[in-house]
């Protein structure tokens, strides 16, 4: 669903004016004549909500395979489709068939400043950056290491920018943030609201686990 059309399901549960049918370009470029102010606080609500519901849980929409391809000599390496809320799940050399297991901080800062460097096949990695990863034993050579992770969706900008997760849970997120923004709406209550957004997302959750095995565990807040 094209974010223009996840904006309007919000508005008109508030019973707001939808948007023009002009606006066409980014939301924040858009004049007020094709969006308003309070259209816009609901672009930005639309966000916020999509955000919640992408840190709920490793959506199976979300999923990536992410290669990094060693050399010798380097430890560190960049994942350039990776941001600060990514979230890897496994990481797996595919040249020795094998897992890597993750290391701490403090482990990875001791192996590498004391004593001599060692170089070898990677049997551990570290995130350093929001969207780099080393490895240990420094690698020795060529080496297909797959990062599997979980990758949330830039932020939602022109009208025509479409949702990766499901959007009537976004929709209800962002009809509850409404809500609590500006008080209750006549008929329904924020908390009503919260409780509708909840069992969405749940629900939701419940459904995108039968894609995976073992991965039940999840908090909503």
């Amino acid at each position: 669903m094209a974010y223009r059309q996840i904006i309007n399901r919000v508005l008109i549960r508030l019973r707001e004016d939808v948007l023009s049918s002009n606006w066409t370009g980014a939301v924040i470029d858009a004049s007020s004549d094709q969006v308003d102010a309070y259209q816009k606080l609901i672009s930005e609500l639309v966000n916020e909500s999509k955000q919640i519901v992408e840190d709920s849980w490793n959506w199976s929409t979300l999923r990536s395979i992410q290669t990094a391809a060693t050399s010798a000599g380097t430890d560190e390496y960049t994942l350039s489709n990776l941001n600060n809320r990514s979230r890897i799940l496994q990481v797996i050399d595919d040249t020795n068939d094998a897992t890597l297991q993750q290391m701490s901080d403090e482990l990875y800062y001791r192996y590498k400043y004391i004593g001599t460097t060692q170089q070898g096949v990677p049997s551990f990695y570290r995130i350093t950056d929001s969207n780099k990863i080393a490895f240990w034993p420094v690698p020795d050579g060529s080496y297909n290491i797959r990062v599997h992770a979980v990758q949330p969706q830039d932020d939602l900008s022109n009208a025509t920018d479409t949702l990766t997760v499901s959007e009537n849970v976004v929709v209800l997120g962002a009809y509850m943030l409404a809500l609590n923004e500006r008080g209750e709406d006549g008929g329904t209550a924020s908390t009503i609201a919260v409780a509708r957004f909840q069992d969405a997302l749940s629900d939701a959750i419940t459904q995108d686990q039968n894609r995976t095995v073992n991965e039940t565990t999840w908090y909503a807040s």
